[in-house]
């Protein structure tokens, strides 16, 4: 005995024209009471003009849309920029530890050269320098991320 899901899962096949929905249909007497029905429906609607829609309905839609779209955008690139800023920060340590080195050499070589105030100067400003391109580095990382997402978005749906 078949239920009426299956009944109108098989009906609606059959509008449809999938063959897969014939045995079905064969086997169930409600499904084949309700074929001619079906059938003729199929021919009513095969042979209806398609509806033309309204001049500026995809331009209406689509502005209608806008917002939701922004925001599931914004939401979808999250994790994208999670895991690029989890990947850039990886390295950090590394970079921060011979930038110390290189800012230590830097102080000690200028010490025996120049005086003391003049080479903390120079390299105060030569770590301010690294510190404010790191800065600038990290920051660029989720506007770079969301920008790529935005562009292979625009790919995939253009």
């Amino acid at each position: 005995m078949s239920s009426e899901t299956d009944c109108d899962e098989s009906l609606t096949a059959l509008l449809f024209g999938d063959p897969a929905a014939e045995a079905h249909v064969a086997a169930c007497a409600r499904c084949r009471a309700e074929r001619a029905g079906v059938e003729r429906a199929r021919g009513l609607l095969a042979a209806a003009p398609e509806p033309v829609p309204p001049p500026g309905l995809a331009g209406r839609v689509l502005r209608a849309a806008a917002p939701l779209l922004a925001r599931n955008a914004r939401r979808a690139t999250w994790p994208a920029v999670a895991r690029a800023l989890a990947a850039a920060l990886v390295p950090l340590p590394l970079i921060a530890f011979f930038d110390w080195q290189i800012v230590r050499t830097a102080h000690a070589v200028l010490s025996r050269v120049l005086p003391d105030a003049l080479s903390f100067y120079l390299v105060f400003n030569y770590a301010a320098t690294l510190v404010l391109l790191l800065a600038l580095t990290y920051a660029a990382v989720p506007i770079l991320v969301e920008r790529q997402a935005r562009l292979r978005h625009q790919e995939s749906h253009g």
